[in-house]
């Protein structure tokens, strides 16, 4: 029995090498799952060696050039990877990639690995991890584990129940020239799927509807933990807000149509822009014509993008968060910083959001799409603005430390079952 593993196993405290996989991290990426894993990283690095293994998208760079960085006291490999002119394949399958992750991993030798997304990257690092037989534990951030677009929805924006092979098909036909190489690929990718993710030893699951789709789709329950996110509390406690007269609703994120943007301005256009405002905080995309054209109420503001540090700031600009989306968000970040800020909000009654919302006591549910039900719910805080107050009770939000400790507790139980070892905790 390797001594310095059960010393490792012994105790949770005990300093770990742990190697963090993600498709994208700060500052050039600062989606939801990045500044979780962030968040993550940052705490789990005051005890432990963390060294992240990344992706960047610098077109005026060498492709697949490797660049290492220490930061916040984290080593942090980034590969260059600009090209999104992939095929059906090489969606789930990259060779360079994989060359490069084996000659990291090799050097770095890690006690366990946590990964938290393949896109961009490759699911070959799976393979290349178990062949060493370290623990794998992976945090689900969406549907690409079973879903190759990631969030089980078609393009004409209805919902996928879980996927098959025929309905894979359809959603992918434009990488396909026929309909047998279609039917030949998608297997090749479902069994590819069903391989590596059997290799994971555990999946986490930060909400409860993510981990029953997964489970749904084959999952073992005993593998699939539900442990929903923790937060830098810090960043967002005290935020005071700043005086208006308006009611001011907000949207935050990244602007695209699964999020429900274009569904949040047709509504708010019927709603009195003398008693409110929408502010929407988020990096404009090319298209962004194509929604301003959509705004007739003049009390809409376009606020930007912004930086995560900032989010106190951005928080005190508002008075009612809304997320609108049309898809299963899993457990969205921005609820939990509102509630963190102790502001309400109103959100589809759908996935994750709805799990988190308790209709009437921390803000509203609407019906995932409907336009009228939305104008509904917000026109009932601009008619009572005292539900804002109301609405603004505490909201229990784990923090980053409280999800760690349960983090590292899985890590010790992998290793413990890695060697065999039957020590009380």
């Amino acid at each position: 029995m390797d001594y310095n593993l059960y010393q490792k196993a012994k105790k949770v405290k005990t300093k770990l090498k742990i190697l963090v996989i993600i498709h994208g991290f700060p500052p050039y990426y600062m989606a939801g799952s990045e500044v979780y894993t962030f968040n993550k990283c940052i705490e789990l690095s005051k005890e432990h060696e963390v060294i992240i293994f990344t992706r960047i998208e610098d077109e005026f760079e060498k492709y697949y050039k490797v660049s290492e960085t220490v930061e916040n006291g984290i080593k942090i490999i980034r590969v260059n990877k600009p090209g999104r002119d992939y095929t059906f394949r090489s969606k789930y399958q990259d060779f360079r990639i994989a060359e490069i992750f084996r000659k990291q991993f090799e050097k770095l030798n890690p006690d366990i690995v946590h990964i938290n997304h393949l896109s961009h990257l490759t699911t070959l690092i799976i393979d290349i991890i178990k062949e060493y037989q370290i623990p794998i534990i992976f945090t689900l951030h969406d549907f690409w584990m079973m879903c190759i677009r990631g969030q089980l929805i078609r393009d004409d924006f209805t919902l996928c129940t879980g996927p098959n092979k025929d309905k894979c098909m359809e959603c992918n036909a434009k990488y396909f020239t026929s309909e047998v190489e279609a039917d030949h690929e998608i297997q090749l990718w479902i069994e590819m799927l069903a391989k590596v993710n059997n290799k994971v030893d555990l999946f986490i699951a930060p909400s409860k509807f993510l981990r029953k789709l997964y489970i749904n789709y084959g999952f073992p329950e005993d593998k699939v933990v539900h442990m929903d996110y923790g937060f830098d509390k810090e960043i967002i406690n005290g935020v005071k807000k700043f005086p208006s007269r308006k009611i001011r609703f907000g949207f935050l994120g990244r602007i695209i149509p699964v999020k429900g943007i274009s569904l949040l301005i047709i509504a708010f256009n019927e709603v009195d822009h003398s008693k409110a405002e929408l502010n929407i905080y988020g990096k404009l995309p090319s298209s962004s014509m194509y929604l301003k054209n959509r705004c007739l109420n003049t009390a809409i503001n376009f606020k930007g993008g912004y930086n995560y540090n900032d989010i106190g700031k951005v928080l005190s600009n508002i008075d009612v968060l809304v997320v609108p989306s049309i898809w299963y968000e899993n457990s969205p970040l921005v609820i939990h910083e509102a509630f963190l800020a102790k502001i309400p909000v109103i959100t589809s009654n759908l996935g994750g959001m709805a799990e988190l919302v308790t209709h009437e006591k921390n803000g509203l549910l609407f019906e995932p799409g409907n336009v009228e039900d939305l104008i509904v719910k917000m026109n009932l805080f601009i008619e009572n603005p005292n539900l804002i107050e109301r609405y603004s009770q505490e909201t229990y939000v784990r923090s980053i430390r409280e999800d760690v400790e349960e983090i590292e507790k899985l890590y010790v139980k992998l290793l413990r079952k890695k060697e065999g070892l039957m020590i009380d905790h």
